[in-house]
């Protein structure tokens, strides 16, 4: 009979992870810092991941999944979908959270080594933005979008600090413009 792994083990190794990429970046990451964070065997990480390119892709999937969860969580109720799937999609660009920023910045170097990392989120945007025929309604909600990506990489690199009642009062008026130009 084979001996199969807990599942646990996978996801646990993938937490370990990311504490680490947080911690140090990806470039740091490696299978003997993994044993020590997780708890796993090293023979238990490269069955799940043999590895370190598997190891990174799993992050970023697993990653867009929980990107995925952030937006439905910060989705209000509100009587227009296509407004409230926007304003869940803005928030959780514009939300500050230091956990995602560390990750984020963190993979940067892996990502600007490997572009193939970052093919989760290109799935997920061919996936929102494929059949967009460039509407001036389209065009409006992509402003709103990379506005919000403007102040989330303001958020990961620190390079532009805004006041926070500025920013409050810029993230109210993209989420006000969202619901206007989605009727």
């Amino acid at each position: 009979m084979a001996m199969t792994r807990p599942p646990a083990s996978k996801e646990k190794v993938l937490q370990a992870a990311e504490r680490i990429v947080q911690r140090q970046g990806a470039g740091s990451l490696t299978y003997d810092q993994l044993v020590k964070e997780s708890g796993v065997t090293r023979g238990g990480i490269t069955y799940h991941f043999p590895t370190k390119d598997l190891l990174l892709r799993a992050l970023m999937e697993r990653d867009m999944a929980q990107w995925d969860a952030m937006e439905k969580s910060l989705r209000p109720r509100l009587d227009n979908e296509e407004a409230a799937d926007l304003i869940g999609s803005l928030r959780a660009m514009t939300r500050t959270c230091d956990e995602q920023r560390r990750f984020v910045a963190g993979m940067l170097s892996a990502v600007t080594h490997d572009q193939e990392l970052l093919e989760p989120v290109r799935e997920m945007n061919r996936q929102r933005y494929g059949s967009q025929k460039g509407t001036p309604k389209e065009i409006n909600i992509m402003i709103l979008e990379l506005a919000s990506a403007g102040l989330f990489w303001q958020d990961i690199t620190r390079c532009h600090v805004m006041p926070e009642a500025m920013r409050k009062k810029v993230i109210a008026r993209i989420e006000a413009l969202a619901k206007e130009w989605t009727e």
